[in-house]
């Protein structure tokens, strides 16, 4: 019995019938979430930065730690980076990087209109340090923690080193015998190594047989074996043979191309003018031959089946490949003569006999693939690991490429070389002198690419076939070196003085008693000042004053334009020259930056009354928050600005547009145009605040700020503007290239010139759909 008290029911059965009601709703709302997440679509990997992290600069060997993590497991030194978190490791199918040789976070913004994609497509966005060495060198030299050495062995069984654990046959079917249906191809991986599949495009002509999709560890196999000729429409079949699964020969037919026939390639299949002469039967004959020999439940066995199913214009689901049991690293392969005389112990393909046999072929193909099934991937690499892959489970890594890490437990172990033992491949595309400081360069394949546009054109090609790949693109680079040191300096000089004008701004007349104390003090509300200079001119006093913060600039040349003090009427303005010509369109570019789509910039605060929660409070009227970042986080000073990040866009423009009131002040508010990966935007010098008359001479040391450099040799804009243009285009085409869930990071080294730091940057994303 049971009744009912506010509004619940309360159940007077005994306690073991409560538990047990209780235990089978909590089992079945566990199968309800399981049966919901299964549902869910997979989460895709992502980058992410803790925010307290966001103006931090990060290293070049910051970035290779990430690298490393995402393809090395934890045995071989792949540790998690601490600038950055990787969510959803597993899901990430590639990593590729890109370096633009000799571009710099001042190239970037201030060429920021040229770099239309670059801004787009990555949401991660980092300041770099810049590299002294050889970015490469130092990816790919190294050095990773010593891993785990050895992996605890079943009793009785031999103690393994991780490469041999390692080996591309046990990553694949791993240490266990299994039925014969575990060495079957997957759809997936029969489209990958070019088979024909039903509905592929390519193959709407193709004859599918009766394989009625099921098939068990006892389904006959049969060995296949096609030579072929070339006519003029191409690769055409010549001779089938078909053995089953004791070897016996069931077919074997020659057939008669339908085009006239160029190359018989006697050398290689053995057919001859004279034994085609009175063949009559067909392509379609043999299909026929076929789809009535083979049963249901079929499997074809074959050494690189997929030329000859092809040759045949045939279908079959269920395939055992032998190139692919007995697998080598970077996808070769080995041939079907040497694994018969490994492996089998048998000479066929001999050289006096004209071209091969193909009965003798498919038997091989057959017998190897029941001698794997028999007795499983680690008793085959076992007794062939010396004999057939070259590896000693022992040897030594230093000095051998495939060696073992057993008895090397103090010699580091490098990045390229673990790269190498976990099977995963790499690529470098670009100039071949960057290789040079590179010791592992042998464990990957470089391929020298004289442009970018041969760059993009070769990775696209391959860009799907390895783990890592690295491309250079030099053009940048290739032209700073028909240019003086002299010229180079003076350009890099040249735009950082444009991006220390956008910040800067004229402001008079005041009140010829008016003091610097008094005019910081009406400007600091808006944000950090770097510099006020003080400017008497007939009897009127002007300022020269310099923000940290685009956004401090932006404020102030809003609301005091027009502002009244002792009846003088101040005008705001920014200097006009050759540099801040194309200001305006830069503000409007920056509006639309990725990373301030949804942050908007707070000045007026004062550090006593304006605190976090009341931020919180204040700005939560016009959508929800995401965050409040304050000055308060960036160093010791007092906090005058903040941050606000939104949940959507609209509520950034539903607070630009509205007056906030805090007690008794009116805060300014502007969209976001600083990336918060940045300080300031005169970051290639310290920071410093001057409001004396030292100021002037410290202007004139570091060159006056109107002025262009005197070099003869500077870089001309239109060139730049169009360099820059065609590299971030060539990025695009690479980005697009890529396979989904994989890493891009794109990196601009930065540079030391003059005896000054210019940083450079480091963009991270994930290739979407």
């Amino acid at each position: 019995m049971s009744v009912e008290v506010s509004g619940k029911r309360k159940l007077e059965d005994s306690p073991e019938d409560g538990r047990a009601q209780k235990r089978a709703k909590t089992s079945e709302e566990l199968q309800e979430n399981h049966v919901a997440e299964q549902q869910l679509p997979p989460r895709r990997p992502c980058i992410t930065r803790p925010l307290e992290q966001l103006r931090e600069s990060i290293g070049v060997e910051d970035v290779w730690r990430l690298v490393q993590y995402t393809l090395l497991r934890r045995s071989y030194g792949g540790k998690k980076p601490s600038w950055c978190r990787l969510h959803g490791r597993r899901r990430v199918v590639r990593v590729n990087v890109a370096v633009l040789e000799g571009v710099t976070q001042l190239h970037f913004y201030t060429h920021y209109a040229q770099f239309k994609r670059l801004r787009r497509i990555y949401s991660t966005r980092c300041t770099l340090a810049p590299s002294s060495g050889n970015l490469l060198s130092e990816l790919f030299n190294s050095e990773l923690p010593n891993p785990q050495i050895h992996t605890a062995p079943p009793t009785g069984q031999p103690e393994y080193s991780v490469d041999v654990l390692c080996h591309p046959v046990l990553r694949r079917f791993g240490l266990k015998k299994k039925g014969m249906t575990s060495y079957l191809l997957t759809e997936e991986e029969m489209i990958k190594k070019s088979f024909p599949v039903k509905g592929l495009q390519g193959c709407e002509a193709f004859v599918c047989t009766q394989a009625d999709g099921y098939v068990t560890d006892s389904s006959p196999l049969f060995g296949l074996d096609c030579e072929m000729c070339v006519t003029q429409a191409g690769t055409e079949l010549t001779r089938v043979a078909v053995v089953d699964s004791r070897g016996r020969c069931v077919l074997d037919q020659l057939v008669k191309p339908f085009n006239p026939i160029i190359n018989y390639c006697t050398k290689f299949s053995g057919i001859t003018r004279s034994m085609l002469q009175g063949v009559n039967t067909r392509l379609a004959d043999v299909q026929a031959k076929l789809l009535d020999l083979l049963p249901t439940d079929a499997v074809l066995v074959g050494h690189s089946l997929e030329n000859d199913l092809r040759a045949l214009n045939l279908i079959h689901p269920h395939v055992i490949d032998t190139s692919l049991l007995y697998r080598r690293e970077f996808g070769q392969r080995f041939k079907l003569k040497l694994l018969a005389q490994i492996i089998l112990q048998r000479e066929i393909q001999s050289e006096e006999r004209r071209g091969h046999d193909p009965c003798e072929d498919a038997c091989a193909a057959l017998e190897l693939a029941q001698y794997f099934i028999s007795k499983g991937p680690r008793q085959v690499v076992e007794a062939h690991l010396q004999d057939l892959w070259g590896v000693s489970p022992t040897a030594p890594v230093n000095g051998s490429l495939n060696g073992s890490l057993h008895n090397n437990r103090t010699s580091p172990l490098r990045f390229g070389h673990a790269l190498h033992k976990a099977g995963q491949s790499a690529l470098f595309l670009g100039r071949s002198d960057v290789m040079d400081g590179v010791s592992s360069s042998q464990l990957w394949r470089s391929h020298y690419c004289s442009t970018d546009k041969e760059v993009v054109s070769v990775f696209k090609r391959v860009s799907q076939s390895y783990s890592l790949s690295v491309l250079q693109f030099s053009s940048f680079s290739e032209m700073l070196k028909q240019t003086p040191a002299g010229g180079r300096w003076d350009h890099l000089q040249q735009m950082a003085n444009r991006l220390k004008q956008m910040c800067v701004l004229f402001v008079g007349p005041f009140p010829s008693d008016f003091t610097e104390r008094r005019i910081c003090l009406l400007l600091r509300r808006y944000g950090d000042l770097r510099s006020v200079r003080l400017l008497q001119k007939m009897h009127m006093l002007y300022a020269v004053v310099e923000f940290q913060q685009l956004e401090g600039a932006q404020l102030a040349l809003q609301a005091l334009t027009g502002h009244q003090i002792n009846n003088k009427r101040i005008k705001v303005q920014r200097p006009v020259s050759e540099l801040t010509l194309d200001l305006e369109a830069s503000l409007a570019d920056l509006h639309n930056d990725v990373l301030n789509d949804r942050v908007i910039y707070v000045g007026g605060l004062s550090s006593r009354h304006h605190r976090h929660d009341d931020l919180l409070q204040a700005f939560s009227s016009f959508g929800p928050v995401h965050d409040v970042i304050t000055s308060a986080r960036d160093s010791g000073k007092r906090r005058r600005h903040a941050r606000i990040k939104f949940v959507g866009a609209e509520s950034v423009a539903a607070a630009v547009g509205s007056p906030v009131l805090m007690g008794n002040r009116t805060l300014s508010v502007c969209r976001a145009l600083t990336p918060p990966h940045m300080h300031t935007w005169t970051h290639t010098c310290p920071v410093t605040t001057e409001m004396n008359g030292e100021t002037a001479s410290l202007e004139q040391r570091s060159g006056d700020e109107g002025t262009e450099p005197k070099g003869p040799t500077c870089l001309q804009d239109v060139v730049m503007e169009s360099v820059m243009r065609e590299m971030d285009r060539k990025v695009g085409k690479m980005f697009n290239a890529l396979e989904e869930n994989t890493l891009s990071i794109v990196i601009l080294p930065g540079t030391t010139s003059g005896g000054m730091e210019y940083s450079g940057l480091c963009f991270v994303d994930f290739k979407r759909t």
